[in-house]
C-alpha cells in the first residue's frame, strides 16, 4: 500500500514491518505487518487510539526499540540517505550507521518532554550536545543557534532558559524545548510524536506554522503521530490508520477524514469534540460515543444551580508570585507574576473552566487553592468560611473537600504502590478508613465508580493505559467524597476516543454528586461540551468570564478571540492562513518594582465580564 503521492521514489519505504516484544510464545505483537511510504516535502499522519501501535512504529524507524525491549522480527525500512549517498536498509543497519543518521537526517519530537530531557543538565547544553555532534561546531556557535530555534518556538526569555534545567519550566515550555532540538539539525525526516498534546492552542498553531515552513524551506518530510484529528486534517497530506497493531484505512487526507470507509475511522471522528457544535445550547453535554449505551448517551446534564446560591468556592484578588534570584549577591532581581489579582466564584455543580497560554498562571491558580503553594495576598473562602484565616487543622479539613486531578497520571502515581494502595491514600491521610478491610471495600466502590473492575485494585500503575490511569487518578480524588475537584489538563494527553469517555464519566459524577469541577485546561473544543462558565486568563490575570455561551459565541476580548481562532478545524487538507506571532514575546517575569498594569473586569452583560486596563 502507498500514500496518494504520485512521486516514483519515496524517501521512506517501510514494507512489511512486524515488531515484537517478548521472545518465543510469550512474544506479544505491538506492530503486524506495517507498510507505508513518505515522500520528500510531504505529511503523513499516523493515527488510532492509545495502544495501537503508533509511538512503537516511529521508534522501530530511528532503532530504538532495542532501548526498551523490543525487535523488528521481520519486513524492512528503506531510506534514502544524503548523508551516505545510497538507500540503506534501517533494519539491518550497524549502530555506528544509525547514529549518524538518528537527530540528524530522521529527527524525532518526542511525546513526553519531561521524560525525554535530561533532568541533571541545562537546556543548552543538551541542545548544545545535539548540534555539537552533527554540525561540529565550538560552544560559542551551538548557543547561538540553541538561542535562535528557542526564539523560533516562541519561547520568551530565552537566553535565560538556556541555563535553566528542565524541572523549571512548565510542560508547554518543555515541549517546545524538544521541538527546538529535533528542528535544530534541519533534518530531512521530523518524526512529530504527539508534538502539541502539552501545547495550549496559540502556540500549537505557531509550532505547526514553523513545521510547515521548514517543510517548504528545506522539504523535510514528516511523519505526524496524533490523536488530534483538526491538527491532522491541517496538517497532513496522507493518513494511515492504525488499531490493536495493525493498519486499517489509508489513503489522502480528503479521502480517510472526509470519507472514510472503515467503522473504526468513523468511530474516531465521532469523538472529535467540534468548536461551535454547541451553538445554542447552554447547558454542558456528554459525547455520543458510537456503540456506548447506558448513562454515557444521556444526551444533557441537569443545569447548575442558580448563581444565588452561596459559592462553594469564592477567590478574591488571588496574587501569587515566584522569586528570582541572581547576582554576586543572590538577590532577588526578578519575580514571576503567575497570578495577579485572580477573582472568581464556583457555585455547587458546577463546572467553570479556566483557560489560557502555558504560562498564563493557570497551574498555579489551581495550585494555589489547593495550598500547594503559598499566595502573596487574596482571600480564599469555602461555603462562606476565608480558609487563609483558619488554623492549620480546618485547613486541613478544608483539603479533604478540594482534590486535585494531576496532568501527568503516571508520574502523580506512585509505581511502588498498588493502585487500590493509591487509591485510599488519601482516605488514610484524612482518617476516613481506620483498617485494610474498610481499605478494600473503598477501594472497590471507587473502582467501580469509573468503571474499572474491583480486582484491578492489586495491579500496579505500569499495567494500565494512558485512559485507565487517569480514571484511577479521578478515584482518587473521589476518595475522600470532595465538592469540589481541581483538574489541570486531565484530559490533554489521553487520544480522542479515551478523552471522550472519560469526559463523560466526569460529567455523570458531577450529576450523580453534585461536583464542582475547577477544569484547568488549553484544549478550548473540551472546554465547550463540558463547561457551564468560562475563565479566560493571560499573564497571570483575568481578561474575560462569564458563560460558556457567552464565551464561544460572542467572546469580546481580543485575547479570547485569537485563542478560539487558533482552535484546528476538522477540514480535511484545509490549510489556514493565520499570520504568525510577530513582536517580543510576552512573558509574565518582571523585575522587580516593574509591577503589572491591573485590569479591571467591567460587565457588559448579565454574567459578563470583559478586562480594561486601569485608568
Amino acid at each position: 500500500m502507498t500514500t496518494s503521492s504520485d512521486q516514483a521514489s519515496p524517501i521512506l519505504s517501510v514494507r512489511d514491518m512486524i515488531v515484537e516484544f517478548g521472545v518465543s510464545d510469550a512474544a506479544v505483537r505491538a506492530v503486524d505487518s506495517l507498510s507505508f511510504d513518505l515522500h520528500a516535502n510531504k505529511t503523513l499522519a499516523i493515527v488510532g487510539e492509545s495502544g495501537s501501535g503508533k509511538s512503537i512504529s516511529s521508534l522501530a524507524l530511528l532503532g530504538l526499540l532495542k532501548h526498551i525491549g523490543g525487535k523488528i522480527t521481520s519486513g524492512s525500512i528503506a531510506f534514502q540517505s544524503s548523508l551516505l549517498g545510497k538507500t540503506i536498509d534501517l533494519v539491518q543497519a550497524p549502530e555506528p550507521v544509525l547514529r549518524k543518521i538518528r537527530g540528524n537526517e530522521i529527527a524525532m519530537i518526542f511525546q513526553e518532554p519531561m521524560t525525554s530531557l535530561n533532568p541533571v543538565f541545562t537546556i543548552g547544553s543538551q541542545m548544545g550536545e545535539t548540534l555539537a555532534v552533527h554540525q561540529n561546531l565550538n560552544k560559542k556557535d551551538t548557543r547561538t543557534k540553541a538561542l535562535e530555534f528557542l526564539d523560533l518556538v516562541r519561547l520568551p526569555n530565552a537566553k535565560r532558559l538556556l541555563d535553566n534545567f528542565p524541572h523549571q519550566l512548565s510542560g508547554g515550555m518543555r515541549q517546545r524545548v524538544m521541538i527546538a532540538m529535533a528542528l535544530c539539525c534541519q533534518p530531512k525526516i521530523l518524526i512529530a510524536d504527539e508534538p502539541t498534546t502539552a501545547l495550549d492552542v496559540t502556540i500549537q498553531a505557531q509550532i505547526l506554522h514553523i513545521i510547515r515552513e521548514l517543510q517548504a524551506e528545506m522539504g523535510t518530510s514528516v511523519i505526524f503521530i496524533s490523536h488530534d484529528m483538526g491538527v491532522v486534517s491541517e496538517m497532513a497530506d496522507d493518513v494511515l490508520v492504525m488499531k490493536a497493531s495493525k493498519f486499517v484505512e489509508t489513503g489522502t487526507v480528503r479521502d480517510v477524514l472526509g470519507a472514510p470507509k472503515e467503522a473504526y475511522t468513523r468511530a474516531l471522528l465521532a469523538a472529535v469534540p467540534k468548536i461551535g457544535s454547541m451553538t445554542g445550547t447552554s447547558a454542558p453535554q456528554l459525547f455520543d460515543i458510537p456503540g456506548v449505551t447506558g448513562d454515557a448517551q444521556v444526551s444533557a446534564i441537569a443545569p447548575v444551580a442558580a448563581p444565588e446560591s452561596v459559592p462553594v468556592l469564592e477567590v478574591e484578588d488571588l496574587t501569587t508570585r515566584y522569586d528570582i534570584r541572581g547576582g554576586f549577591l543572590n538577590k532577588i532581581t526578578h519575580r514571576v507574576h503567575a497570578a495577579e489579582k485572580v477573582s472568581f466564584k464556583i457555585y455547587p455543580g458546577e463546572t467553570l473552566a479556566l483557560v489560557g497560554e502555558s504560562g498564563s498562571g493557570k497551574s498555579t491558580v489551581g495550585k494555589t487553592i489547593q495550598q500547594l503553594v503559598e499566595p502573596v495576598s487574596g482571600a480564599m473562602r469555602y461555603h462562606g468560611r476565608d480558609i487563609f484565616s483558619l488554623p492549620s487543622a480546618e485547613r486541613k479539613a478544608f483539603q479533604k473537600q478540594t482534590q486535585y486531578v494531576f496532568q501527568d497520571p503516571y508520574g502523580s502515581m506512585n509505581p511502588r504502590k498498588s493502585v487500590g494502595e493509591s487509591l485510599v491514600e488519601p482516605a488514610w491521610v484524612h482518617g476516613l478508613v481506620t483498617n485494610k478491610v474498610q481499605a478494600r471495600d473503598m477501594a472497590a466502590d471507587l473502582l467501580e465508580k469509573v468503571d474499572l473492575p474491583a480486582d484491578y485494585a492489586t495491579r500496579y500503575p505500569h499495567q494500565f493505559s494512558g485512559g485507565q490511569r487517569q480514571r484511577l487518578c479521578i478515584a482518587r480524588a473521589l476518595a475522600c467524597d470532595p465538592s469540589l475537584i481541581i483538574a489541570d489538563e486531565a484530559v490533554s494527553a489521553l487520544d480522542v476516543s479515551v478523552q471522550a469517555q472519560v469526559v463523560n464519566l466526569m460529567m455523570e459524577l458531577q450529576a450523580k454528586q453534585n461536583l464542582s469541577y475547577l477544569f484547568i485546561t488549553h484544549d478550548m473544543a473540551v472546554v465547550e461540551r463540558i463547561s457551564h462558565r468560562v475563565a479566560v486568563m493571560y499573564l497571570g490575570q483575568i481578561v474575560e468570564i462569564g458563560s460558556r455561551q457567552q464565551i464561544f459565541e460572542n467572546p469580546q476580548h481580543p485575547y479570547t478571540k485569537r485563542l478560539l481562532a487558533a482552535v484546528p478545524v476538522l477540514d480535511p487538507g484545509h490549510r489556514p492562513t493565520r499570520a504568525p506571532l510577530e513582536g517580543e514575546i510576552p512573558s509574565a517575569l518582571r523585575a522587580v518594582g516593574d509591577e503589572p498594569e491591573p485590569i479591571v473586569l467591567k460587565q457588559i452583560s448579565e454574567g459578563h465580564f470583559v478586562g480594561h486596563a486601569q485608568q
